[in-house]
């Protein structure tokens, strides 16, 4: 039987949220970058960087359904044990906490703090040393991370997938998200209630 390792990114992956990076360049400007924007942002001499927002349950968080639901199938099919939210935030409790809030339990979240696409490859390597897998599938918003990943799956000789997935402008929820979004809202607020 085939063992699939499936990899999730998990902002502008998985959600669209409200997450800002701030950046303050050496005269004292500040931008407010989002993840995406962040991506593709080339930081000059003197930046202050601040990713305060991403230590936070996503604010505003909607999900990506398409992804979203490839979540639930990966595991449906493959079970938790061989997903992974592999994420740059540098704490995984919000991921954990959104992702319960949403239905999905029992699923690794590595959050390793590092936007650079080499920290990621290195954290698939260490994965499938340690795995006995025959297959890698990645859904990343950033190509450059599905480059490096890939290159470290290739080498090991192993079967590789990916979705790179596109980000697109905010849409009017549909009726399934904003029910998934209020359970979502009530979820963490009898969590913060009960304590």
């Amino acid at each position: 039987m085939l063992r699939v390792l499936h990899i999730f990114d998990f902002d502008d992956t998985l959600v669209h949220s409200q997450a800002q990076v701030r950046v303050t360049n050496s005269s004292g400007e500040e931008l407010s970058l989002s993840s995406h924007e962040y991506a593709s942002y080339t930081e000059q001499p003197g930046d202050q960087f601040d990713f305060s927002d991403f230590e936070l349950y996503p604010p505003n968080a909607t999900l990506i359904p398409d992804t979203f639901s490839t979540l639930l199938d990966a595991v449906a099919t493959s079970g938790p044990e061989n997903v992974v939210i592999l994420t740059a935030r540098s704490h995984d409790r919000p991921v954990q906490e959104f992702l319960s809030d949403n239905g999905v339990a029992n699923v690794k979240i590595a959050a390793i703090g590092s936007s650079v696409s080499r920290d990621k490859a290195k954290y698939v390597m260490n994965l499938i040393k340690t795995g006995d897998y025959d297959e890698v599938r990645v859904h990343e918003d950033s190509a450059d991370n599905i480059r490096a990943i890939r290159r470290v799956v290739d080498k090991n000789g192993m079967r590789f997938q990916s979705t790179l997935v596109q980000a697109k402008p905010k849409q009017k929820p549909s009726l399934i998200e904003r029910r998934i979004k209020l359970k979502s809202v009530l979820k963490r607020i009898i969590r913060e209630v009960v304590g």
